[in-house]
């Protein structure tokens, strides 16, 4: 192009800028200022909060409130109206579920003690429901033995020796707590008058968390191959079985069956009632996450394959013994969670990602990175995160 006909384009632009409404570019320019504040604020909100109003819209949820503790949250436990935050030095702190204030603040058990459960006590026979009593308290189960705290006020104001040392998370039964040890037990305490009950011997440490299955009964399996199904009541074995290998994840319950997902790279799949096998699906990995089971669709139950994915099954399939698959995810690792608008919660931890899967579809249909977000957690269909540091955040679903 000739310098002269360079310069006339140039020259026609500049006259028609010059023809332009006045102001209509201070209008243009002021509109993307606005745009940019509003960019720059959005940014600042979501580094704000642990889980930020961007990502909560995404999944047309809204942040309730976000509190904090002193240091990294450990753990976190959700029940009734109260929230539950322990640091890793296992400092405890309730807060309000509803509005996210601070209630107390103590010290809830030795500070390299292993926490295996903070747990709700029961109401006095005829008295008021439990939060409502003035001798009301909480239970903290750790390594050597469990503390009691005051649920009012959060002092300790008592001590249990355990005889047995746990080695997975506790599972509160009315008046007992029931768990698995290493030496291959599961056992019931007596935690209101502070003595262990009854146990069952599996064979092999049990590290898989024991799972209730429906009001009463519970399903625990050791790393020996073990599988039980026990009546939660008396502790009676109801029926048992062996696997070819060992157990590390807890057993899933739903359909009427049992999951069980092995190192023998088996997905196994009892009846409750008789403890049949039902059918069993190979894969080509051990597997060392608990199954998610779905009940929408006739019956789902999905398992993560280190080497194929997140696999979907046919709960209840017919005449199939070695399983039926319906569909693979190569990409969705992770725990299930809840439910969030019909689609399973999966919460990978490890890179901090939030997936919603459609069962029916077989698809990710949404796809949410939280790098903040250390825990994730639902309670019915509110979402709890916690961050590395102390942050602690509700969020709900916008009706």
């Amino acid at each position: 192009m000739s310098a002269a006909r360079s310069n006339s384009r140039i020259l026609a632009l500049a006259v028609l800028v010059g023809c332009l409404p006045a102001g209509l570019g201070a209008t243009v320019a002021s509109a993307q200022d606005r745009d940019a504040d509003l960019a720059a604020r959005t940014a600042e909100m979501d580094r704000r909060y642990a889980f930020g109003p961007s990502p909560a819209r995404a999944i047309n949820y809204r942040i309730a409130w976000q509190s904090s503790v002193d240091g990294e949250v450990k753990r976190l436990d959700v029940f009734g109206d109260d929230v539950f935050a322990m640091n890793t030095r296992n400092h405890l702190t309730r807060f309000d579920r509803n509005t996210g204030a601070r209630v107390w603040s103590v010290t809830g058990a030795d500070a390299l003690d292993t926490i295996w459960g903070v747990t709700p006590g029961v109401a006095p026979p005829g008295g008021r429901p439990f939060g409502q009593n003035d001798d009301d308290k909480i239970y903290i189960t750790s390594d050597p033995g469990i503390f009691e705290l005051d649920y009012n006020s959060g002092a300790v104001v008592g001590r249990q020796d355990l005889e047995r040392i746990p080695s997975t998370e506790v599972l509160p039964l009315g008046n007992h707590l029931v768990f698995g040890t290493r030496s291959g037990q599961i056992v019931w305490h007596q935690f209101v008058v502070g003595q262990a009950w009854r146990a069952n011997q599996l064979k092999g440490p049990v590290v898989a968390n024991p799972t209730l299955v429906g009001t009463s009964d519970i399903a625990c399996a050791s790393e020996g191959g073990t599988l039980l199904l026990l009546d939660g009541k008396s502790a009676r074995k109801l029926w048992g079985d062996n696997l070819f290998d060992g157990v590390k994840a807890a057993v899933t319950a739903g359909g009427g069956k049992l999951f069980a997902a092995s190192t023998d790279q088996y997905l196994w799949a009892f009846d409750n009632w008789t403890g049949k096998v039902a059918w069993r699906y190979f894969t080509e990995s051990p597997l060392v996450d608990s199954p998610i089971y779905v009940d929408d669709h006739g019956g789902r139950v999905m398992q993560w394959v280190e080497t194929e994915g997140l696999v979907c099954l046919e709960a209840h399939p017919d005449n199939a013994i070695e399983g039926r698959t319906v569909w693979t995810i190569k990409e969705a690792r992770g725990k299930a969670i809840g439910m969030i608008h019909g689609d399973v919660a999966i919460w990978d931890a490890d890179s901090h990602t939030l997936r919603l899967v459609n069962v029916a579809q077989g698809a990710v249909t949404n796809t949410l990175e939280l790098p903040q977000v250390d825990h994730l957690s639902m309670h019915g269909d509110s979402i709890f995160a916690v961050a590395a540091d102390g942050r602690v955040v509700r969020l709900d679903p916008i009706k």
